[in-house]
Parts: C-alpha cells; sequence; structure tokens
C-alpha cells in the first residue's frame, strides 16, 4: 500500500484550530495498525473518505476482508484526522462487539462538530463500548501520535 507524503501528514493531522494561507482542504484520513497481540509484524494502511462511504466504513470492510483468524486476539489502532461522526460511531460499535477478538483504540486531530449533541452521543457511544477515543494535542500531532504514525509516511 503507498504511504502518506510528510506534506499529506503534516497538513492533515495538524490539529491548529486556524489554517494559514495558502488554505487547503482538510480531508478525512484513517491510519490504522493492527497487531496480533502474540506480536507479530504489524499490518498497517491508511484509508480515505471515497464518494459517500466514509474512511471508518472502508476500514471496517478492509478489516473484514482481511479473514482474521477468531481464536486470535487482536489490537487496532486508528489515528483519524476527525473523530467519527455518529453514524461511523455507531458502525464502529456494532463491528466490535460482532468481532470479540479485536480491541480498537482510536485516536482523533480533531473533533468533528463537537458542539452537536448527536455527535457528543456518538463519541459517548464509543467510549461506553470500550473503544477509548482519545484527542490529539498539538504535541502529539506532532510528536508522541506523529512518530507512530511515521511508519504511514513516504
Amino acid at each position: 500500500m503507498a504511504l502518506l507524503t510528510a506534506e499529506t501528514f503534516s497538513l492533515q493531522f495538524n490539529n491548529k484550530r486556524c489554517v494559514s494561507k495558502p488554505y487547503y482542504p482538510r480531508k478525512a484520513l484513517l491510519c490504522y495498525q493492527l497487531t496480533r497481540q502474540n506480536g507479530s509484524t504489524p499490518t498497517r494502511g491508511y484509508l480515505k473518505n471515497k464518494k459517500k462511504h466514509h474512511a471508518e466504513i472502508r476500514f471496517i470492510k478492509k478489516i473484514e476482508s482481511m479473514g482474521l483468524d477468531e481464536t486470535q486476539c487482536y489490537q487496532v489502532t486508528c489515528y483519524l484526522t476527525w473523530s467519527p461522526c455518529p453514524s461511523c460511531a455507531g458502525e464502529l460499535v456494532d463491528f466490535i462487539k460482532a468481532h470479540h477478538h479485536l480491541t480498537l483504540r482510536i485516536f482523533a486531530s480533531r473533533l468533528y462538530y463537537h458542539w452537536l449533541g448527536h455527535y457528543q452521543e456518538g463519541l459517548l457511544l464509543l467510549c461506553g463500548s470500550q473503544v477509548p477515543v482519545e484527542v490529539m494535542g498539538l504535541r502529539d500531532s506532532r510528536g508522541t501520535c506523529a512518530g507512530l504514525l511515521h511508519r504511514y509516511i513516504v
């Protein structure tokens, strides 16, 4: 799978409140790392929104298509440029509930429409379903999480 360019990463995972000129569209990107709990080499990739399919739904389909061994336990970590919308949050919860051999953690660079109640409910649904959602701070988007994400950059 092709990797993100360093420029794409720094522009899209930047969580500054205001974007300086030249302005650019902020895209929805999802980088993931799937690790078997026996410590084998992780599987990594990234997805973006395509037409009417959000990156989270494409991620669910991608993981389902891998035919993972249900007798093995897997840790999945997702790094998103935007937190999931309420619909995607519900889909992620349903996915994790149906796949007990997976645990999911989400790190988001920015909260999407966080001031709207139903978007807050989607995030609470994830957290209440044992899917922690953490917002990366400016330091994380440049440092801690970015250090983990360097694997996705060309």
